[in-house]
């Protein structure tokens, strides 16, 4: 049974989506998971850069903005998923970058902001081989 958050938050990205279409970029994919993180959108500019996007939304004035939400530990696990996802799809040297969409449904319409590079990836990027018995595996 779904939530009212996941209700919210597909809606949230859902808005997201047709604005990122409307910019001309092509999705890839939405929810992507991997160990503990998930993408909400990856998606294809024009130009060829791929986007990872964190979507954010608020609904009340108790929660205060949405943009702000994504922390450094949120960070790491986006960039983290994204690292995976890049991995599995024979694309780990692809030109490519974070944002945050956040969404305020606090008034009528509601209101969409892009921040585009909100946050650069600063770690090392680690092996990414699965280790076999007889050694590193692609």
């Amino acid at each position: 049974m779904s939530t009212l958050k996941s209700i919210r938050g597909r809606k949230a990205e859902t808005y997201a989506c047709a604005y990122l279409l409307r910019k001309g970029c092509k999705l890839l994919a939405r929810n992507y998971r991997y160990a503990g993180g998930e993408l909400d959108i990856v998606a294809k500019e024009k130009g060829g850069k791929w986007l990872f996007v964190e979507v954010k939304s608020v609904w009340k004035n108790s929660f205060g903005l949405p943009d702000v939400r994504v922390n450094a530990e949120k960070q790491r696990k986006i960039w983290r998923t994204a690292l995976h996802f890049l991995y599995n799809n024979d694309n780990m040297e692809q030109n490519s970058r974070f944002d945050v969409i956040a969404m305020d449904f606090r008034g009528k319409p509601p209101v969409l902001r892009h921040y585009e590079n909100a946050f650069v990836a600063s770690q090392v990027v680690p092996d990414l081989r699965i280790k076999s018995k007889a050694g590193y595996a692609h």
